[in-house]
């Protein structure tokens, strides 16, 4: 039996979001087992999201909201966390995203082949994708997945991440970075980490927080290395949230940021917004401390020691389970064949000498070598 994945999807006001559901399905190597949880929030006269290809359709499930009744994304995203129902695996996107050829494939082939070749057990896969404008484009080396290099601080004294670059590796580099465009993983660690209803209005500080969650909770985070999505950014034609809503206030949910991640400047958080605390704050099996030493953030300096577009230590990856006296390294052990070769050449050479034979029978063979 094929693998199931639930791709969740929040959508405010996007025309293109019926591009992506296309997009998700015609790319699909087994598209009869992708699951989509949408939350779709728009105007009366907005363009709907709904497939129209029937065959499809029923694996999709939809919350409707006004544009008036949205939270922020940080709240569309766990609502559509409340329409998995036990598929395998998990991908969480944005309503603007395109899909590689059999992108769920390859997606599925990366968590096995990371659990095969790590120590990791609990993988999350994820990173900032490639742009709209380089799906299907034969000038990009698509070969090249983008990792999210480093953090930075904003001006509300949240963290968040200063983009991404194409990294040119066949490894995975383990990051402590999640991005909420493209996060992929096994179905169980939205059960582990699941999603927060209590952060209303929240974007900066998304995802910082769920990095954190993750990491904290023993999951290890990988950029990929193939890219399988790809993510239309700014979108100044589109409308936003922030911009629509008069009132918009995520004061509360950035003060419950900056107390769960210990950082200055935070204010009074409500009650309702720490509701179930103990469910929703920080992973038990690994401590905070250690999150931020292995992102290299200095949260008193406010500073960053870390690049993980450049710190090759980070790099985990695939490689040939076969060795030659513990090596795997392809490189190292053609070196070591050599190596042994010329000393048993050096050996039998000895050996004829001290026998007083005649040598000259060996010399030919070398020279072939």
């Amino acid at each position: 039996m094929e693998k199931t994945i639930f791709v969740s999807i929040a959508s405010y006001r996007d025309f293109y979001c019926l591009k992506t559901l296309n997009s998700l399905y015609s790319n699909a190597k087994h598209p009869e087992n992708m699951y989509v949880g949408l939350c779709i929030q728009n105007k009366e006269d907005d363009e709907d999201c709904f497939l129209k290809d029937e065959k499809y359709a029923k694996n999709i499930r939809t919350i409707r909201l006004k544009d008036y009744e949205a939270k922020g994304p940080t709240w569309a995203r766990y609502l559509c966390t409340t329409l998995m129902n036990k598929e395998d695996y998990f991908l969480q996107i944005d309503s603007h995203t395109l899909f590689a050829q059999d992108w769920d494939d390859k997606l599925i082939s990366m968590i096995d082949e990371i659990k095969r070749n790590t120590n990791s057990t609990d993988v999350v896969i994820s990173h900032y994708p490639p742009g709209y404008e380089d799906h299907g484009n034969q000038n990009v080396d698509n070969t090249k997945a983008y990792t999210i290099c480093e953090p930075n601080f904003q001006p509300n004294g949240v963290i968040s991440f200063s983009g991404s670059q194409p990294v040119s590796t066949t490894k995975y580099i383990k990051t402590p970075f999640v991005a909420a465009g493209m996060f992929f993983c096994e179905g169980k660690c939205i059960h582990d980490v699941p999603y927060d209803p209590n952060l209303p209005n929240l974007f900066v500080g998304e995802e910082i927080l769920h990095s954190a969650r993750i990491w904290t909770s023993g999951y290890d985070i990988y950029s990929p290395t193939q890219n399988v999505v790809y993510h239309l950014y700014t979108r100044s034609d589109q409308p936003h949230i922030w911009d629509d809503k008069k009132n918009y206030n995520d004061s509360d949910a950035v003060n419950k940021v900056k107390m769960l991640l210990k950082l200055d400047g935070g204010g009074e958080v409500p009650s309702y917004v720490n509701e179930n605390i103990e469910k929703y704050g920080l992973g038990t099996k690994r401590s905070l401390e250690e999150f931020y030493e292995f992102a290299g953030i200095d949260i008193k300096e406010k500073k960053f020691h870390k690049n993980f577009c450049e710190t090759v230590e980070n790099y985990e990856g695939p490689s040939d389970n076969s060795s030659i006296f513990g090596v795997k390294n392809t490189i190292t052990k053609i070196i070591i064949v050599i190596a042994f070769l010329v000393g048993c050449l050096v050996l039998y050479k000895m050996f004829f000498k001290k026998s007083g034979l005649d040598n000259k029978r060996v010399k030919f063979q070398f020279n072939r070598m």
